[in-house]
């Protein structure tokens, strides 16, 4: 990941170059101006070259602001969150093995990840958005296999026309943001040559961890499945850790 950061980073660099650009275009749109007002001086009115100009600076405006969203030096707190997990995680990986899953930075709101919609009494529909942002998979030294899924929940109520009761005219109403939250699944498939499972008082149904609060736990069949949930908008990497850590905490290590 971070040869990812380095790469970009080498190549907005690169880039840099041309960022003087769009000023220079603005300034050559002034001397367009400044033309058009030599020969009024001189009695010739004309405009010609003040048409140029603002054809000019509108394509300078584009160009700039085109490499302005180029710009990705600020990486998602997701994607250095992330980094962090990996980097605590990776010490304890079977050799030879690595990281399987997925990373999704595109946005929670999109249309690809509407996974249901409702309409209320007024038909007026809401979207339900699922977002698995995070999907991480790992077999350990001890013989454990662990998976990561972080998964964002939003609502949103779809723009829609309304008749005032009182002038008769319709009235479009925007979107409304209704509301989001996060999933957290972890489980744990466990090696039973070395561990079994056992029980912890600070792990239990209800128990708050960090931002989330565990709502389902089960450890039948030699498989520790839990189910965290947070109301918070953005959730830290340390309270995803966390909580890994307190499903972790449920094993205990057979006697030689």
């Amino acid at each position: 990941m971070d040869r990812f950061v380095d790469e970009v980073s080498r190549t907005e660099k690169a880039g840099d170059k041309w960022r003087w650009i769009p000023l220079l275009i603005f300034f050559g749109g002034v001397g367009l101006v400044a033309i058009d007002g030599l020969l009024t001086l001189f009695g010739y009115t004309s405009l010609v070259f003040t048409a140029g100009a603002v054809v000019v600076w509108i394509a300078a405006f584009v160009m700039a602001r085109s490499l302005r969203k180029s710009d990705s030096y600020d990486f998602s707190p997701r994607y250095k969150g992330t980094e962090e997990i990996l980097r605590t995680l990776r010490d304890d990986l079977r050799p030879g093995s690595t990281f399987l899953g997925h990373l999704d930075l595109t946005g929670p709101m999109l249309n690809t990840k509407v996974a249901r919609e409702t309409k209320d009494a007024q038909d007026r529909t809401t979207q339900f958005f699922r977002d698995e942002w995070l999907a991480l998979k790992a077999k350990l030294y001890d013989g454990n296999v662990i998976r990561i899924s972080a998964i964002q929940k939003s609502k949103q109520r779809k723009p829609y026309t309304k008749r005032s009761r009182i002038s008769g005219k319709y009235k479009t109403k925007p979107a409304k943001f209704k509301g989001t939250e996060h999933d957290l699944k972890v489980r744990i498939v466990v090696n039973p040559e070395l561990y079994q499972i056992g029980s912890n008082p600070k792990v239990r149904q209800g128990q708050n961890i960090g931002k989330y609060t565990i709502t389902a736990l089960d450890t039948e069949g030699g498989i520790i499945n839990m189910v965290a949930n947070s109301p918070f908008e953005e959730v830290e990497h340390e309270n995803i850790l966390s909580v890994l850590q307190s499903a972790y905490s449920l094993l205990q290590r057979k006697a030689a």
